[in-house]
C-alpha cells in the first residue's frame, strides 16, 4: 500500500481519479479537504482534526456491475467494524452510505468509477467538533468519548478491515456479510422518507436485500429501493 498524506487537498478521490499512475489499495489522506463532496455533488470545506482519506480498488473483469453495486454496503459494514477496534461503541450503518452512533452521523461514504478503477472515499469526524459536510446533527469520536485519536492509524485500520471484508466478499461470503449489516441496519423499523428519482416516498424501513436494496413498507405495500436519498421521521 502506497501512502500519500497532504497539508490541504481540494479532494482526496478526485486527486486519485486523476493520478496516472494510481495503483491499488493506493491511500491518499488530508488533513482538509477544501472541496469535499457528498452524494448529490454538493461541496464543502471539510474542518481540522477529520479522518479524510481515499483508496483505491482495482475492477474485477470476472466480477459484475451487480456484484460491485454492493460495494457501498461491504465499505460500510469494514468502516464500522473498523471504528469498533478503534473505540468500542454501537455504531449503525444508514444504507447506503453513512455510519450514525447515537441517532447522530459520524461517518460518510461516496463510491465512484473511474475507467478501471473504482474510488472509495470515506470522511469519518475524528478529533474535530465541528462537523463534517451539511450535518447539523452530527457526532465525532472525540465528542462521544472525550479522548483523541491518531488520525492515521484510524484510517489504516478502516483500510485494513475493508481489505479484510473483501476478501470474505469474492470468496462467496456475502450471506454471512449481509447478515452482519442487517444486525447494524439504522433504517431497520423507522419511520422514513425516500427521495426516489424525484418522488418522495414514505414508509417504514425493512432489511437490506441480498441484492443490496432497501425493503420499505408503504401504504401501497412492500417496495425496494437501490438508490435513494432516506432521511429519518421525527
Amino acid at each position: 500500500m502506497r501512502i500519500f498524506h497532504f497539508d490541504e487537498l481540494g479532494s482526496t478521490s478526485d486527486y486519485l481519479k486523476e493520478k496516472k499512475d494510481k495503483k491499488e489499495w493506493d491511500l491518499v489522506i488530508a488533513d482538509i479537504q477544501t472541496s469535499g463532496r457528498g452524494r448529490r455533488g454538493n461541496l464543502w470545506v471539510s474542518p481540522a482534526e477529520a479522518g479524510l482519506f481515499s483508496f483505491v480498488l482495482k475492477e474485477d473483469p470476472n466480477l459484475s456491475m451487480e456484484e460491485y453495486s454492493k460495494l457501498p454496503l461491504i465499505v460500510g459494514i469494514a468502516l464500522l467494524q473498523g471504528l469498533k477496534t478503534v473505540a468500542g461503541l454501537d455504531y449503525k450503518f444508514k444504507w447506503t452510505n453513512d455510519i450514525y452512533l447515537s441517532d447522530k452521523k459520524l461517518s460518510g461514504i461516496l463510491v465512484e468509477k473511474a475507467s478501471d478503477y473504482f474510488i472509495v472515499g470515506i470522511g469519518i469526524n475524528i478529533n474535530n467538533l465541528e462537523f463534517l459536510g451539511e450535518s447539523k446533527n452530527g457526532i465525532s469520536l472525540k465528542s462521544a468519548t472525550g479522548d483523541s485519536y491518531e488520525i492515521s492509524d484510524v484510517i489504516k485500520t478502516i483500510v485494513n478491515s475493508f481489505q479484510k471484508y473483501w476478501n470474505r466478499y469474492l470468496k462467496g461470503e456475502w450471506d454471512e456479510i449481509l447478515y452482519e449489516i442487517n444486525e447494524k441496519n439504522y433504517l431497520l423499523n423507522k419511520e422514513i422518507e425516500i427521495d426516489f428519482l424525484g418522488n418522495k416516498i414514505s414508509g417504514i424501513g425493512g432489511k437490506i436485500l441480498k441484492n443490496g436494496r432497501l425493503e420499505v413498507e408503504t401504504i401501497d405495500g412492500i417496495k425496494e429501493f437501490m438508490v435513494g436519498e432516506v432521511h429519518i421521521k421525527l
